[in-house]
């Protein structure tokens, strides 16, 4: 088991976010990249063939060029505009061998922190938050990988393929990775949150992005709760608080001028105002507050990106956010393309209102002003194909939310495990016990995911598994 629990521990992970992948760009002698430039000298390259097999067709051969910085990831036959012309070759740490089966076995028969920390040292590729409890008090999480001791700003940009000088020069230890056992505040938590505080003495890459919402209002309910019991736990994973639209909401509230809108208008702002800031199934200001900040977004940013030839991430709402707190003069609130006019953040909070409420009034006019029906959550199949999936779910949720549930994305196991002396445990996923699709059991524990019920977990010794009512038939395995 990857997350699971053991007759003494329980353990889960999040993704850590760390920034472990660079490119380099590489100088080849001609366009058959069999040689390369590197520290003053021409070296030969490596290659091999990857046969990309296609139905009806003949098959295709890409030829891979391999340097000391990795694999070509991309040549002159890619055409992009941030890679035309270029060779760039990836550094992963993926690409190198690792040990990560080790630490699931070890994990699966640990009986102590001890063996916990055994066990995930091993662990190199994707970076994790590995959290953990047992039988005996224990709490720890620890962000365990092979991360790179960068230099400030290294691997923020493509780097030059020409010498060593640009290179990883090591791994940070793992006994240096971020890590906390039994903290004062009596527990640990992980929403792929930023690890460290600014103390922490490596470079965690500007690439990386740890959103925050999640993880505060986490950690603000484990921190007012006591006698915490499994039930509670489990409405916490399916709770639906926004903290983001709680820091927001006031932000736009306080540049909203009533007396430029609309009836319809000055009604959407009346339900945004009246909000209890939970995206549940029925909320309608749940819309209209995602409806207003994504339009003022656009209102921010759309006209500077215009004028982007390369391709750019798009800014996180965090970062708006906290550009809106600190200062009402944004240079990006003027829009760029108004020669004559110089947009302050007030008229680019009234277009976004008037511009959500146009969008708002169509899901009225079709009766899908409720959030569930906006977010539009589906389960797909694996091969994306609608009859073998489940659409239009009625569950609330989303991306600043504990249930972190989306259109396409959410949690894929929930579990709660109670580390008592015998172990009561939960857990619910989106499918089901049958892979046919003609199975009544093909997609049977769907609704109960999306509803927030959990089953209980059949956890049994192999004495006791004998004889346990619900062990119905039993597999033996002869001369292998």
């Amino acid at each position: 088991m990857i997350i699971g629990f053991n007759d003494s521990i329980a353990w889960g992970v999040t993704n850590a976010g760390r920034d472990v992948i660079d490119y380099y760009n590489i100088k080849f002698k001609d366009t058959t990249m069999q040689e390369y430039w590197y520290n003053g000298e021409w070296k030969k390259s490596s290659h091999r063939i990857e046969t990309i097999k296609i139905k009806g067709k003949p098959n295709l051969e890409e030829l891979i060029a391999v340097t000391d910085f990795g694999p070509v990831m991309y040549d002159r036959s890619f055409k992009n505009a941030s890679t035309e012309g270029k060779y760039l070759a990836i550094k992963w740490t993926a690409n190198t061998a690792g040990n990560g089966l080790q630490t699931f076995y070890q994990l699966n028969r640990a009986k102590n922190i001890t063996d916990y920390q055994n066990a995930i040292d091993t662990w190199t590729c994707p970076g994790q938050n590995f959290v953990f409890a047992s039988k005996s008090g224990d709490i720890a999480i620890k962000q365990q990988g092979a991360f790179i001791a960068r230099w400030k700003r290294q691997g923020d940009f493509i780097m030059p393929g020409t010498d060593s000088s640009y290179d990883w020069q090591k791994i940070i230890p793992s006994i240096e990775n971020p890590m906390i056992v039994n903290p004062a505040r009596g527990f640990v938590s992980s929403a792929n949150q930023m690890p460290t505080d600014s103390a922490y003495p490596y470079y965690l890459g500007a690439a990386t992005n740890f959103p925050l919402f999640r993880g505060i209002i986490i950690n603000r309910k484990l921190a007012s709760m006591n006698g915490i019991t499994a039930k509670d736990m489990q409405q916490m994973q399916t709770d639906n608080y926004n903290v983001f639209a709680e820091m927001a909401r006031p932000v736009l509230l306080k540049y909203i001028d009533e007396k430029l809108l609309n009836v319809n208008e000055q009604r959407y702002v009346s339900i945004l105002k009246k909000w209890n800031l939970k995206q549940d199934i029925a909320e309608q200001g749940a819309t209209i507050f995602n409806a207003i900040w994504d339009s003022l977004s656009q209102e921010v940013f759309q006209d500077d990106f215009q004028k982007v030839k390369q391709s750019m991430p798009w800014p996180e709402d965090a970062t708006l956010l906290q550009s809106l707190l600190k200062d009402s003069v944004y240079a990006y609130a003027d829009n760029i393309n108004t020669k004559n006019k110089i947009e302050t953040i007030q008229d680019d909070i009234l277009l976004a209102v008037k511009k959500a409420s146009a969008y708002l009034q169509q899901l009225e006019k079709a009766d899908k002003l409720n959030w569930a029906d906006v977010k539009d959550t589906r389960v797909n199949h694996l091969l994306k194909i609608p009859a073998l999936s489940r659409l239009h779910l009625s569950i609330g949720g989303g991306k600043n939310c504990i249930n972190a549930t989306t259109e396409l994305h959410g949690p894929s196991w929930r579990m709660v495990v109670h580390l008592t002396d015998e172990i009561e445990a939960y857990g619910v996923y989106p499918g089901g016990q049958n892979g046919n699709p003609g199975s009544i059991f093909y997609d049977n524990f769907i609704d109960s995911w999306a509803a927030g019920i959990f089953y209980r977990l059949l956890f049994l010794s192999k004495q006791d598994a004998e004889k346990h009512e619900k062990i119905k038939w039993h597999i033996t395995f002869i001369n292998g």
